[in-house]
């Protein structure tokens, strides 16, 4: 991608902000079976007391590519990991 893609277009990817904020803020903590990786604040609070969590996709932003246990991950549902197949490096 181009510099400028890097840095305006949210659906062709992450942004250069995002990949900023995700080296230095967050902590990787599981990939699914499409590639996409999952993260949490290693400290940032939001008001409710939990951690942020967000999705770095591979390819296009399709929030269809992430699987339901994934999803409920994300949204709190549940607060335990999806599958123990993920090894961080």
């Amino acid at each position: 991608m181009s510099l400028m893609s890097d840095i305006f277009t949210w659906w062709n990817g992450t942004t250069l902000s995002t990949r900023i904020y995700t080296k230095r803020r967050g902590r990787l903590v599981g990939e699914d079976a499409f590639g996409n990786k999952y993260y949490e604040d290693k400290k940032a609070k939001m008001p409710a007391g939990r951690l942020r969590r967000w999705v770095i996709y591979s390819g296009l932003a399709e929030a269809s590519r992430v699987p339901a246990d994934w999803h409920g991950w994300l949204h709190y549902i549940n607060d335990e990991l999806p599958g123990n197949d993920y090894k961080p490096k």
